[in-house]
């Protein structure tokens, strides 16, 4: 499946994942905001909130289909 990812704030990444334009990454079915987060090497701990499709939702929460998921440190 396809999701689109933004990273805000500190957790930016150039050329991974960044506040500007989100960016498309293909994940297996059955993954979570935990999974992508892992994929995109960044560090849980620092993650405070996980948005999905504009919602605020947590890190286990899976994911589906075209879904705009955004992390932010605050």
């Amino acid at each position: 499946m396809n999701v689109h990812v933004k990273c805000l704030l500190d957790l930016s990444k150039e050329n991974v994942c960044n506040h500007h334009d989100s960016t498309l990454y293909e994940m297996p079915a059955g993954s979570t905001a935990r999974d992508l987060a892992a994929k995109l090497q960044l560090d849980a701990d620092k993650i405070k909130l996980v948005f999905i499709n504009y919602k605020e939702s947590v890190l286990d929460a899976e994911l589906h289909e075209e879904d705009d998921i955004a992390y932010s440190p605050y």
